[in-house]
């Protein structure tokens, strides 16, 4: 459980940071694709540490 909870909060803490940056340089297709690309990896690590406990 703290292994997720670890995961979340990285993944959140870097999202927060690089998506203020690109809504000050108003970069919205850029944040989008990051948008995407981030859900993606926290989902892919998230269902690799669930693997690893099965």
């Amino acid at each position: 459980m703290l292994k997720i909870l670890m995961i979340v909060l990285i993944f959140i803490s870097f999202f927060v940071v690089e998506a203020a940056k690109l809504v000050r340089k108003r970069e919205i297709k850029e944040l989008a694709v990051f948008s995407f690309l981030m859900i993606i990896g926290l989902a892919l690590s998230l269902f690799m540490i669930i693997r690893s406990f099965v």
